[in-house]
């Protein structure tokens, strides 16, 4: 586990709390990857989170994670109190970020004409 955890990480693991019985959770509190993506592809969140994903210490074998928070009430982990970075949906010095660009209209074929 964490020392502390930011805001959003805690929203996390209250929505894993919240959808608890659709992961099969093994004592460890391991978690398979399977189930998260599968789980997360309803919801939200786009990915595993890279806290979870890269940490060598969450890796419990070929596509599985420990996520012991799972067994801790939220209400009881440490906020991490850091304010750095913009707030989401804040301006950057720029103003906002520039809207996306439509892809462009695919008018030649990929194959050679003969």
């Amino acid at each position: 586990m964490l020392a502390s955890y930011t805001p959003g990480q805690i929203e996390f693991i209250k929505f894993l709390h919240a959808n608890r019985s659709a992961l099969t959770v093994y004592d460890t509190c391991t978690v398979s990857r399977k189930e998260l993506v599968d789980l997360l592809s309803k919801s939200v969140y786009v990915a595993v989170p890279a806290w979870i994903s890269t940490t060598p210490v969450r890796r419990a074998g070929r596509g599985n994670y420990q996520i012991p928070e799972l067994n801790v009430d939220p209400a009881t982990l440490t906020v991490n109190t850091n304010t750095r970075g913009r707030k989401p949906g804040s301006p950057n010095r720029k103003g906002r970020g520039p809207a996306p660009v439509p892809a462009p209209s695919a008018t030649a074929s990929c194959t050679p004409n003969s």
